[in-house]
């Protein structure tokens, strides 16, 4: 690693960092940062992250109309698993709610459609936060309570103590500010309610071996990639106990091998950040993923924790 002017970690806080790299590069929509990002790493809890630190407003030009948690494209396969990860999540929420209905506040809600999977196997009411306008008109037309904007900034008048679980998946590491959406998630819930999420680790199989071609940079939409030990410290560090982390079932090495042939020339006509092979490719990352998941060495965990 090299030197540079200090930028605290936004896991733990430690000013122990430096450069990691410089090479990470956005393989899936080719966006190029208007300033130049590098890699940083925590020497204290060997989280990285994006340094000089990217503002709120640098941010919306680093999602092109064409991305895909904008869009659903969904294969017939991608189709089933995300079926089946709906099926999941509703026993998994059902397991942590003890009265009924459950209350669920989701960060990053999107069009809610997800909410409409969750309520066909569970009794639950759902609302949320969304950071796109017409995002949100699309959830509140299904007839959810979904607030503008970001948790970190949200008035949260009449939410607070009210929820039974608070839910992110894939949120955390897109966020300027990640111990205070922590902080404003710990209000939100019932003594003895349950934070859920889901993001990628750079204590992966997936990470050692791809290198700067990984997919969990996701470059430069990821502000943040923790370490195990730093996502358990800075849920700790805001309130909370109890904290699970382990492998989740997932196909980011799908995205991995495909930034490595695009690094390699291969320039194909992508669609919402994925090659015509990217089905392929899922297929063939399906073994490595199910061996690293029973392993528990995965490159993306859920974890969980108590209020």
């Amino acid at each position: 690693m090299t030197s540079e002017a200090t930028v605290p970690c936004p896991i733990c806080g430690s000013t122990a960092t430096a450069v990691w790299t410089t090479a990470v590069r956005d393989f899936e929509y080719f966006v190029v940062p208007p300033r130049p990002f590098s890699e940083r790493r925590c020497d204290d809890c060997s989280s990285q992250f994006l340094g000089p630190r990217p503002t709120e407003e640098e941010l919306p030009p680093f999602y092109p109309s064409d991305y895909h948690a904008y869009n659903e494209n969904h294969g017939a396969l991608q189709q089933l698993l995300v079926k089946y990860r709906g099926r999941s999540r509703a026993k998994f929420y059902g397991s942590l709610i003890t009265s009924k209905p459950g209350r669920l506040f989701d960060v990053g809600a999107g069009d809610c459609r997800h909410f409409d999977e969750l309520r066909r196997y569970l009794d639950i009411e759902c609302a949320g936060v969304e950071i796109q306008p017409d995002v949100v008109a699309k959830g509140r037309a299904l007839g959810y309570d979904i607030i503008e904007g970001t948790l970190e900034s949200a008035d949260l008048t009449g939410y607070k103590g009210q929820f039974d679980v608070v839910s992110m998946n894939h949120i955390l590491e897109h966020v300027v500010e990640p111990k205070t959406m922590l902080e404003r998630s710990f209000d939100l819930l019932r003594a003895g309610g349950h934070i859920i999420g889901q993001l990628p680790t750079v204590d992966s199989w997936e990470a050692k071996i791809f290198g700067t071609t990984w997919g969990g940079y996701h470059y430069p939409r990821h502000l943040q990639i923790p370490s195990r030990d730093g996502l358990a410290r800075i849920l700790r560090d805001a309130g909370f106990r109890d904290v699970v982390i382990r492998t989740a079932p997932h196909i980011q090495t799908t995205i991995s091998l495909q930034n490595t042939l695009v690094r390699r020339g291969w320039r194909p006509p992508m669609q919402y950040g994925k090659t015509p092979a990217y089905t392929a490719l899922l297929v063939a990352a399906l073994p490595f993923e199910t061996i690293a998941w029973v392993a528990d060495r995965g490159g993306i965990i859920d974890f969980r924790a108590t209020k």
